[in-house]
């Protein structure tokens, strides 16, 4: 038997495709003065915590297994002597920038919108000619391409099992790449629709090594799509529309470009911006956490005066929180019994408490049952649902009446953002944990001389700076 498949009419065909749309953006946006100035903070903050997480054993696992290069066009390290192919390179500094999860978030998608990006970026550079200008129009026209690809497809994307900061983060690089390599209109559409085909990850992968993984292969692939276009491979006209990457990767949810949603519009860097973390995890527990330590401070509980606790929250809140009973660091990650106990126990919550030996202490893992999680029960909330919605930690004393607290603004949103204090307090953070022995005049000049990076007619010295200020030994 055979089915007759009606062709598609002519008029019911875009004008315009996600192709087109995507790739005349990347290489025609103007990036003005305000988005220069809003990217510039998320720069600092992303090479701040991706200089501290080259110090993880994950990322010096992977960096022995890459092959290091002596070629012209070999990328040199942050963290030691040896140089590499720009692709290893992108995906040793993108793991190196998600695995302690203290990059910025962008709940407008459910991603990480900056370390694919920027990662790919420090790899793609050359340090001797790029501006710091370039740098940052880059970095703002893949983040924007990696949010409002995020927008189109809604949360169903991450409902899927999708980790968004991956499958979005492969385009956004691309994007970024092809920008500032100068690519045009055409190329930079091939690099896309390769970059379409090379984009995965696996939410089931959190609290593994692979999260942050995913952000190096992000990396590495958006990079390898744009270099790949500019030497001539060719992809489909059209990777993005009908049976493309919109539908694959919302479930035949979306087929095309959603009416109304604009790029650049003004640039999402700009408004709504992305959130800053103050705590170096799963940016679902911030509010937790900031409840968290509200309620100590205010109620002087501890947790030995306290006989049970519950966290409210939104409904498709819990998505990344999948280990509730934590054994290690990269598990305590996505739990949000561990951020309530740990709170409680040590009335505060930083790099200290990610580590295999404060996750697996006895006080601690004894008392994470007596956490209990409750989810709304409401449809799953899209991800600026989810970041506007209250969450609400209740401790409920040995002797007493419960005490509860509520947060509803997102901790380093632009309604509770960092301020500059806790911003060159993190920097400064991050490049100790890089390197303990770090100078601290020349880590607070790096900080400073990093706010004129739109300024700098070349990246490469203040680049070479900041990895000299890092290297141990």
């Amino acid at each position: 038997m055979s089915v007759a498949i009606p062709l598609a009419q002519t008029s019911d065909q875009p004008s315009t495709t996600t192709a087109d749309r995507l790739a005349a953006f990347v290489v025609g946006a103007p990036v003005d003065g305000r988005t220069l100035k809003a990217a510039t903070p998320i720069v600092l903050d992303t090479l701040a915590v991706t200089m501290a997480g080259g110090a993880e054993p994950a990322v010096r696992a992977l960096a022995g297994t890459l092959v290091p290069d002596a070629g012209d066009e070999a990328v040199p390290s942050f963290w030691g002597a040896e140089r590499y192919r720009r692709d290893d390179a992108a995906l040793l500094i993108g793991m190196a920038s998600h695995v302690l999860d203290y990059d910025d978030v962008s709940v407008l998608a459910m991603c990480h919108p900056s370390v694919p990006v920027l990662s790919a970026l420090l790899a793609a550079a050359d340090r001797q000619a790029a501006s710091g200008r370039a740098l940052l129009e880059a970095f703002a026209v893949g983040t924007e391409v990696l949010i409002r690809l995020g927008q189109a497809m809604g949360f169903r994307h991450y409902a899927l099992g999708f980790h968004a900061t991956a499958t979005l983060g492969t385009v956004g690089a691309a994007a970024a790449c092809a920008r500032l390599m100068g690519l045009d209109r055409r190329r930079t559409g091939h690099a896309l629709a390769i970059a379409a085909s090379m984009a995965s990850g696996l939410r089931a992968n959190f609290g593994s090594m692979v999260k942050s993984l995913h952000v190096g292969i992000a990396a590495s692939n958006g990079l390898k799509a744009a270099r790949l276009a500019a030497g001539g491979i060719e992809g489909a006209a059209d990777a993005f529309d009908g049976e493309g990457y919109l539908n694959a990767f919302s479930g035949g949810a979306v087929t095309g470009w959603p009416e109304g949603l604009e790029l650049g519009q003004p640039f999402a860097v700009v408004e709504p911006g992305f959130e800053q973390k103050r705590y170096p995890c799963c940016y679902m527990l911030h509010k937790i956490i900031e409840a968290t330590l509200a309620l100590r401070r205010d109620s002087g509980l501890a947790l030995a005066d306290v006989a049970s606790m519950s966290v409210d929250m939104p409904s498709g809140a819990t998505k990344p929180l999948i280990h509730p009973y934590p054994r290690s660091g990269l598990n305590a990650l996505f739990s949000a019994p561990y951020a309530v106990v740990a709170g409680l126990t040590d009335g505060r919550i930083d790099l200290r408490s990610f580590t295999d030996e404060a996750v697996v202490r006895p006080g601690v893992q004894e008392r994470l049952r007596d956490v209990a999680v409750v989810e709304d029960t409401a449809p799953p909330k899209q991800g600026a649902e989810v970041g506007a919605a209250p969450v609400t930690v209740t401790l409920h004393p040995v002797a007493g009446e419960p005490v509860s607290r509520s947060v509803t603004a997102l901790p380093g949103s632009l309604q509770d953002p960092i301020t500059p204090d806790q911003a060159r307090a993190k920097w400064t953070d991050c490049l100790n944990r890089a390197n303990p022995g770090a100078d601290p005049g020349a880590v607070d000049r790096l900080f400073d001389d990093g706010a004129g990076l739109a300024d700098m007619p070349r990246v490469d010295g203040w680049l070479d700076g900041l990895a000299a200020a890092i290297r141990r030994g």
